[in-house]
């Protein structure tokens, strides 16, 4: 049975036309906007001579026309991660366009807002957040709105093991970004914003193929360097990074 219905992330607005979604992405239904981007979404068995093999191998293809997208999932439509990883594709690829970027990064609520937990996949991000307990606000996803005079945070539910549970459906201002790295003990060293832009890069999540927005991704990302406090971070096993990335983000603390 076909349906149509909306979904929102964050300024991302989107029209989907086709099977029943995924449950995992029901926290994200929203009213159908005017401007809602298209996305037309069948099943098949298999997917159409020349899908990318990146994204066939997770088991979709995204085809992209003028006024829609195309989504094409293979296999059993009950599996998340087609659905979740053709998603972050469509999110990925648009959210520059609305002034925001979709980065790999876990993150926590602190007292300004939420701090990003960046680095590379292996690390620990998810499982630092699940640590966290009632501080966790996302285990590898985000999105950033730099529409407004400051940046605000959502989860984003883009991952191949989903933990639904470490997902928060509140919007929260950008407070630190603390690139992280195993240490047998927590430290905290402040970064400048321009070292900070350079770390940052690899973790903007770009579309596979053609950038329509590069220019506008790569502004965005060196923007955030400015408008934000970032540092280091040295993250041992457990939940105790929290009280030493508390101590670094008090109101009387200041980067040196």
């Amino acid at each position: 049975m076909s349906a149509v219905v909306g979904l929102r992330f964050g300024p991302v607005s989107l029209r989907v036309e086709g099977p029943a979604l995924h449950p995992l992405l029901d926290p994200y239904r929203a009213p159908i906007e005017a401007d809602a981007r298209r996305v037309r979404v069948t099943l098949a068995h298999e997917l159409p001579p020349g899908s990318a093999p990146a994204t066939a191998q997770v088991g979709f293809a995204l085809d992209a026309h003028a006024d829609h997208d195309h989504l094409a999932l293979s296999g059993d439509p009950s599996r998340p991660t087609p659905w979740l990883a053709a998603f972050c594709e469509l999110v990925a690829r648009d959210a520059p366009a609305r002034r925001a970027l979709l980065l790999h990064a876990g993150a926590v609520t602190v007292d300004e807002g939420v701090a990003l937990l960046v680095a590379p996949p292996g690390v620990g991000k998810t499982t630092a957040v699940r640590n966290a307990g009632a501080r966790a606000f996302a285990s590898n996803a985000v999105l950033v709105d730099l529409s407004g005079e400051r940046p605000t945070v959502l989860a984003m539910p883009f991952t191949r093991e989903p933990a639904p549970e470490l997902e928060s459906p509140h919007r929260l201002p950008l407070a630190a970004l603390a690139f992280v790295h195993r240490s047998p003990e927590a430290t905290v060293e402040w970064i400048a914003g321009t070292l900070a832009t350079i770390r940052l890069m690899p973790h903007v999540t770009r579309p596979r193929g053609d950038d329509p927005h590069a220019r506008a991704r790569t502004d965005l990302a060196l923007s955030m360097g400015a408008r934000v406090r970032a540092l280091t971070l040295g993250l041992p096993w457990g939940p105790g990074y929290l009280a030493a990335l508390d101590a670094a983000l008090q109101p009387t603390t200041y980067p040196t």
